[in-house]
């Protein structure tokens, strides 16, 4: 009877949980505090929830992938090698992961889940048209900035996965035959956030969708397949003869003979502080901007090397998750994100089996490969996995795990 009554508390909570998620999706490209604060709420709600229907004490294989990035990153907090930012950035790291976690876990029923789907890119809309807004018409902004993301390349992040999960749901979704508006709308969605790629000018995020994209239609079972990639490939062409700021940003950096944009120069940095940190737990989160031209130049003459100045460019990122993973979280950091990326990937590739079979299954596989490859694709040029597009990314992963496990896998 007590546990009865604890599981009817439990899933009346339920309301309060997905009201603040729909909140979290509303505020995530918008407005950051209150982001945080319905982040807060729903972590709240989704524990407790968790925790009085005995769903939390039943641990799993992606209970042990996350729980060891948090041991990971703790431990390279802890022992940092460096000091200053350290705990402030695993409480970023911290937010991300737990929100990613606790999503994952969660069991919802299938309209919600595809109700919080559809939000999750229909949210975007008045932050997007306010950038275009201010971009094209009053000329104050020199990029595409979505308002709460940021920066080119984070915003060009984030709209990368919104438009492959909205190309997904179109692909994938059957509507009934009187929905024929369905089409129009969702293809109108997909234009959009297209245009708005070409105008971030994003070259990495641009390039992830194209490809996202092509696997997208090539395992999809709609008719005129090679109509649709004839297209596709015709509005890109089109695209780089009318010299879309993507592709001008590509050949201005080409002619400069700078194509990385200084990341090469950057990278150095990276390996000489991987040479110094990674044998430990790194740096510590965040403390990459601590990594100087003295310590470089130290360690670079202390092995009999000459130390070039023009050889080295130091910011604050190193441009690469992989080596941002390495460098401040150790090799230890590291492997934790190599194991989520093979469970990820392994999610994917076992999920290609079953296209075809359910249409609600088939579109969030595409958008959680929109959000793999925006993690470890896009990550070999930027930091990925951080703030808005990283929460985004994981969202998409658990909209997939959690529909798999609880309405694929087994009855509901």
């Amino acid at each position: 009877m007590i546990k009865n009554f604890l599981n009817r508390q439990a899933w009346g909570l339920r309301h309060y949980e997905i009201a603040s998620l729909v909140l979290i999706l509303i505020f995530l490209p918008s407005f950051e505090a209150p982001k945080n604060l319905f982040l807060l709420i729903y972590l709240l709600l989704s524990l407790t929830r968790q925790i009085k229907t005995s769903q939390f004490i039943k641990f799993e294989k992606i209970d042990f992938i996350f729980s060891f990035l948090f041991i990971a990153a703790f431990l390279s907090t802890i022992f940092a090698g460096l000091h200053g930012h350290e705990w402030k950035g695993f409480k970023s790291f911290f937010t991300v992961f737990i929100f990613g976690w606790v999503f994952a876990r969660s069991q919802y029923s299938k309209a919600t889940i595809k109700g919080l789907f559809l939000c999750s890119f229909l949210t975007l809309l008045p932050p997007l048209l306010w950038g275009l807004y201010e971009l094209i018409w009053t000329k104050e902004a020199l990029f595409l900035k979505i308002h709460s993301v940021g920066y080119v390349n984070a915003s060009g992040l984030y709209l990368m996965t919104i438009a492959s999960a909205t190309l997904s749901y179109l692909l994938f979704f059957k509507p009934k035959k009187s929905q024929n508006y369905f089409y129009l709308i969702y293809a109108f969605l997909i234009a959009l956030f297209s245009f708005s790629l070409l105008l971030a000018a994003s070259r990495s995020s641009f390039l992830a969708f194209i490809i996202t994209t092509f696997i997208l239609i090539l395992v999809s079972r709609i008719k005129f397949k090679k109509l649709f990639l004839s297209l596709f490939l015709l509005l890109i062409v089109s695209s780089f003869l009318l010299n879309a700021p993507v592709f001008e940003k590509h050949i201005h950096d080409m002619k400069n003979n700078n194509t990385l944009a200084y990341r090469d120069k950057l990278w150095n940095v990276s390996f000489e502080a991987i040479r110094l940190f990674s044998n430990k737990f790194g740096t510590g989160i965040d403390n990459y901007g601590f990594v100087d031209e003295a310590l470089v130049k130290h360690a670079v003459e202390s092995r009999g090397e000459s130390y070039i100045p023009k050889n080295y460019f130091y910011v604050n990122l190193t441009h690469n998750v992989y080596l941002s993973f390495l460098v401040e979280r150790g090799f230890l950091g590291f492997l934790s994100l190599i194991t989520l990326m093979f469970f990820w990937s392994k999610r994917l590739f076992l999920g290609i089996k079953k296209i075809g079979q359910d249409p609600t299954h088939d579109y969030l596989w595409g958008a959680s490969l929109s959000g793999f490859l925006s993690v470890y694709l896009v990550g070999f040029v930027h930091v990925t996995l951080v703030h808005e597009p990283g929460i985004l990314a994981l969202l998409f992963f658990g909209f997939y795990e959690t529909y798999t496990k609880f309405y694929l896998n087994k009855k509901a």
